[in-house]
């Protein structure tokens, strides 16, 4: 028989504003998010089938494993690509690579997830306020604050494509895991 008692959360909670604990800092607060969401996404990843990597909804859309392999990839691409004070804006619309294997992705997953740990929290709240600046043929495209630049990608972002992701396995026939509550194959409370 499963335990209907819920657990209370293991993560430290943030001081109060204005609090002596100088320590949480705002790459904290976005590694420990960054932390909690983790778990989440490697699930939709591990239940993408193996034999639909190369399915796709649509001939406009990615593949079932070129979605995963562009959600592993983000998290250290974008940490990378936000390190400087400027940047030069990627190409976008170039054909996304092709994961041979679920443990590809899952893989990369991993190694993105241990470049985020290891690198976020070198980054000081100065540095996090200070202004983030995408170029592209020698004008501006983005110049804000660089919290909010790796908030908006690391985060939200991929948030974004795991939602998506979790559209591809409902519709390849695969189980959609829970995310903030149940899914329509299972909850996380049973």
């Amino acid at each position: 028989m499963k335990s209907t008692a819920t657990q209370a959360p293991t993560t430290t909670p943030a001081p109060e504003p204005g609090s002596a604990s100088a320590s949480y800092t705002i790459a904290r607060a976005m590694l420990d998010e960054f932390e909690r969401e983790l778990p989440t996404t490697r699930t939709f990843i591990e239940r993408v089938p193996a034999d639909r990597l190369t399915w796709r909804p649509h001939e406009k859309s990615m593949t079932a494993g070129q979605l995963p392999l562009l959600i592993a990839q983000t998290h250290e691409g974008v940490v990378r690509f936000g390190l400087p004070d400027v940047s030069t804006a990627p190409e976008f619309g170039a054909e996304r690579p092709q994961p041979a294997s679920v443990r590809e992705m899952l893989e990369s997953l991993e190694s993105g997830a241990a470049y985020v740990r290891q690198t976020l929290l070198t980054l000081d709240d100065a540095r996090m306020r200070a202004n983030f600046t995408i170029f592209r043929d020698g004008r501006t495209l983005m110049s804000i604050p660089r919290a909010l630049f790796l908030r908006n990608i690391l985060l939200n972002h991929v948030y974004h494509h795991r939602g998506q992701l979790g559209v591809y396995l409902r519709l390849v026939g695969a189980k959609v895991p829970p995310s903030y509550g149940p899914s329509g194959d299972e909850s996380p409370f049973a």
